[in-house]
């Protein structure tokens, strides 16, 4: 143990005699921090709650000592000798003298008579123990190797990811997007590989095949521009989803779906030309009518299975009669007024059934024969007990030994509580039919 500092011990700060006694540093366990202690403090002679205490032994060799003195004559005269410090005859009253409560252990004593007491070496006063230039140089040099490694390896990373972008990854995007354009076998996607790879190897053949396709959309368009055949047309925005002529393909795809609602005239074939519209095939000029003939012919009334049978059975025999213009048949289906006939207003039923038999507008515009489906018969019950129906209808004209068939009408019928028809009216496909 190396006591060599001059300074106060931080145990014996209130102490006057305890200046000059040799200390060192030690770092303090409670707090972490270096202290000043001397070899009396540090051996567990002397302690701080020991030191109002003060024995008639020595506390450096445990001879006997007078009361007042600090130390034996021969430790003082030591003491006064190599460190050349004077000590009092006798303590002041105002600072008693301390030692430790228990009995000096004789190790103890031999381990610090056999100690050097001072150092002959030149002490320097001002050196702290605790700067350490050349380990801080050290680490300082460490910390600048270790900051270059990681500068060096981001510096390697980098330069590793340039050149796996410009070579391996944009190979294989190139790779991937002519596979793709390959595989939808579009104009657009061709002009899309083309511009995000002008300098592929493969612009050539790109440019080749959307030649190809180009004149291929031509010709197949000039084919199929007055096809009445929706399938055509649908193939073709298939094949080609980004032709110039899409505009025109959907027009003419909305009037072939429309003409073909309405030959089937029935509340199926509305509902998918209106599912058609919603997703998109095509604009649907025709989707307001859709929606109103879908509400006409769409039973959402509770059906009553007696008097849906009975309607049905009124409606087919009113329209056989009509057709072959059977004054009896009408009449039996007739009520004795009739509120409105087709184009004609209120009027009786015999002067109806007279006009019917003897006008020339029939002969005129040749026989006509009314073809209803029974099963698609639509009706709702009314405040007077009565019903109104909805029938959709196909009109058979013949005339100079020709045949025409108009369909896409929906005849409205108002029947009365006694099954008896009081009024007639139709919708017809078109508005400019007569």
């Amino acid at each position: 143990m190396n006591y060599q500092n001059y300074k106060k011990c931080f145990s014996f700060k209130s102490n006057p005699y305890a200046n000059g006694i040799p200390t060192r540093n030690i770092i303090d366990p409670k707090r972490s921090k270096k202290r000043e202690v001397c070899y009396l403090c540090e051996n567990g002679k002397i302690t701080p709650n020991t030191r109002n205490h003060m024995s008639l032994q020595c506390p450096l060799c445990g001879k006997s000592k007078a009361s007042e003195a600090l130390f034996c004559e021969s430790c003082s005269n030591k003491i006064r000798t190599n460190y050349e410090v004077e000590l009092p005859n006798q303590s002041k009253r105002e600072v008693e003298p301390i030692v430790s409560r228990q009995e000096v252990k004789p190790e103890i004593v031999e381990q610090i008579a056999a100690e050097p007491i001072y150092n002959s070496e030149k002490i320097d006063v001002n050196d702290n123990p605790e700067e350490k230039k050349p380990e801080r140089s050290g680490e300082k040099r460490k910390k600048g190797k270790l900051l270059l490694r990681i500068v060096i390896l981001l510096f390697v990373l980098t330069g590793a990811f340039l050149v796996y972008n410009e070579t391996i990854r944009k190979s294989s995007l190139e790779r991937i997007a002519w596979g793709k354009a390959l595989e939808i076998n579009t104009i657009g996607g061709y002009l899309d590989y083309m511009s995000s790879f002008p300098n592929s190897v493969h612009f050539a053949d790109a440019q080749t095949l959307m030649r190809s396709l180009k004149e291929g959309e031509t010709t197949e368009w000039q084919r199929i521009k007055t096809t009445n055949n929706p399938s055509d047309l649908r193939d073709f925005l298939h094949h080609y989803p980004e032709t110039p002529y899409r505009s025109l393909v959907e027009i003419r795809l909305d009037s072939l779906s429309w003409i073909e609602a309405l030959k089937a005239n029935r509340v199926e074939a509305y509902s998918d030309y209106i599912l058609q519209v919603e997703i998109g095939d095509f604009n649907g000029e025709y989707l307001s009518l859709a929606k109103s003939r879908y509400n006409m012919l769409f039973q959402s009334y509770p059906v009553n299975e007696a008097d849906l049978e009975f309607i049905r059975r009124i409606v087919g025999e009113f329209f056989n009669s009509l057709s072959s213009l059977d004054g009896d048949g009408i009449r039996r289906h007739l009520a004795p007024v009739v509120n409105r006939f087709f184009e004609t207003g209120r009027t009786s039923r015999e002067q109806l059934i007279e006009r019917l038999q003897t006008s020339t507008t029939y002969a005129q515009n040749g026989t006509i024969h009314f073809v209803v489906d029974a099963s698609t018969v639509q009706y709702e019950k009314t405040m007077e007990d009565g019903f109104k129906v909805n029938i959709p209808i196909t009109k058979i004209i013949e005339k100079d030994e020709s045949t025409t068939t108009l369909p896409g009408f929906i005849v409205h019928m108002e029947i009365d509580s006694l099954f008896q028809i009081i009024s007639v009216y139709e919708t017809k496909p078109y508005p400019e039919l007569r």
